[in-house]
């Protein structure tokens, strides 16, 4: 049997040598030399088109190469039979919690502002509040998004988090479901999405999400394009319902260069590098599960598709 791998380009050549100096007795194909599809029973991708999998009739394990799956739930042939998992490890969440505890820190200290005063010469003194006075809103308590939470509580920040169901994170103030998201939502001055793309979550970042913020809030999506209805966004900075927002992930990406978001007032874009985990640490999550599945052990990081995550 073989793997096929299907890779991110960001990596280059590193990964899939890194993949071989791991996996040394396995037969390892780089798309699109795929050979007999028939012998194909691993695949690591990290994107592929809608029916991509089908072709491989002896498939037994699909393994994303990154954190998320949601390219995987738009083929609608996709078996749920064959096991699903990703690439999320300390690594990555390490570096997930470290973009938001920067963005927090940006807006909650208003860097913006000092640095639109720096290009106009001007002296613009202002008094901030204390980090335990501004409230942080978490959407998604997961490995990425509970780190998270916990890295901002230990900034000071009053912290709480909304979830599917209920997490309990030291520190973290815990809502759950839909019937709580309006009182999670009414303190909230600092909005952080985290949460997996799902039908229950595509389009949560809108209009009536930001209304039910404190006027003047903020918002920071560092999860999906699909998360965001982006017209919404737009209106809300541009009638001061929210006075800033921090968007790494599109639903086109690249970001064409006429994109509104580039010169929407208070609206900053990061090109979806809020977390990219490390060439050793994907090597050896792609490498540890495909050991695991050859000895019949538990999987690492499996994906419960009837959830989406």
């Amino acid at each position: 049997m073989a793997i096929l791998c299907r890779l991110h380009d960001a990596y280059g050549d590193r990964l899939i040598e890194g993949l071989r100096a791991a996996l040394p007795g396995e037969d390892l194909r780089l798309w699109p030399e795929i050979g007999d599809p028939a012998e194909i029973d691993i695949c690591l991708v990290f994107r592929m088109p809608p029916g991509f999998l089908a072709q491989f009739p002896n498939l037994k394990l699909v393994s994303s190469t990154g954190a998320g799956i949601d390219h995987f739930m738009l083929d609608p042939d996709l078996s749920r039979h064959i096991p699903f998992v990703r690439v999320v490890d300390e690594d990555f969440a390490s570096r997930m919690a470290d973009y938001v505890c920067c963005w927090t820190l940006f807006h909650h200290r208003e860097v913006a502002h000092f640095l639109a005063a720096q290009q106009r010469h001007e002296w613009s003194y202002r008094t901030m509040r204390a980090a335990r006075e501004v409230v942080v809103g978490v959407m998604g308590l997961g490995q990425m998004g509970g780190l998270a939470a916990r890295r901002l509580a230990g900034l000071g920040y009053t912290v709480r988090g909304w979830s599917r169901t209920p997490r309990a994170i030291e520190g973290v103030q815990g809502f759950a479901g839909p019937e709580e998201f309006g009182d999670f939502l009414s303190g909230t001055e600092i909005l952080v999405n985290l949460l997996a793309l799902t039908g229950e979550t595509r389009g949560i970042l809108c209009r009536d999400t930001f209304a039910r913020m404190p006027r003047g809030g903020v918002v920071i999506s560092a999860g999906r394009g699909g998360h965001l209805v982006e017209q919404d966004l737009i209106d809300a900075l541009a009638g001061g319902q929210l006075r800033a927002a921090t968007i790494d992930a599109f639903s086109q990406e690249p970001l064409p260069p006429e994109h509104p978001f580039w010169t929407t007032p208070g609206l900053f874009v990061t090109p979806h590098a809020s977390s990219t985990a490390s060439l050793e640490s994907t090597v050896n999550t792609l490498a540890g599960n495909v050991l695991r599945f050859r000895r019949g052990e538990p999987l690492l990081n499996r994906v419960d598709l009837s959830r989406g995550y």
